[in-house]
């Protein structure tokens, strides 16, 4: 057997690992508690309607994906975020108002923070403000000379 199909072997062994190692390295990782009720927040607090679960959903995947934002939050204030989303309902999305009057303090801190960081992010700014996506171009030239509706 000459040198070319044994490479050619050890290729196609490779070639034929390749989902399973994919499957298997590119599987969801499990979330903690903490992490979990994180994610409920940005759906509680964010700006989407119901209507829009898909990309609420999207969004709360990149923000927990994002470890410069999620370390803001966890370990450290992991059980305030924990007992302030039990607080709220499961499957409940861009709730109008919270009332922080009875709030604990933490609770209340982790809240403010996390609704600033999150309506401070572009991607969430260009939603509320009714402009297209990122990279998209207006449809209206002379819609910054226009007062806002």
């Amino acid at each position: 057997m000459s040198t070319y199909d044994l490479k050619r072997r050890e290729v196609i062994q490779v070639l034929m690992s390749l989902p399973l190692g994919y499957a298997i390295a590119c599987a969801p990782a499990q979330r903690s508690p903490a992490q979990q009720s994180l994610r409920k927040l940005v759906l509680v607090a964010g700006p989407w309607p119901e209507e829009r679960r898909s990309q609420a959903e999207e969004f709360a995947e990149r923000f927990l994906a994002a470890d410069h934002i999620v370390g803001l939050y966890l370990p450290e204030s992991g059980a305030a975020v924990e007992s302030l989303a039990a607080r709220f309902p499961d499957g409940a999305m861009a709730v109008g108002e919270i009332d922080l009057q009875g709030l604990p303090a933490d609770e209340r801190t982790v809240l403010i923070e996390l609704v600033q960081q999150l309506y401070s992010l572009l991607e969430v700014r260009f939603y509320v403000s009714n402009e297209p996506p990122w990279g998209e171009c207006q449809g209206d030239r002379s819609r910054y000379t226009q007062a806002p509706t």
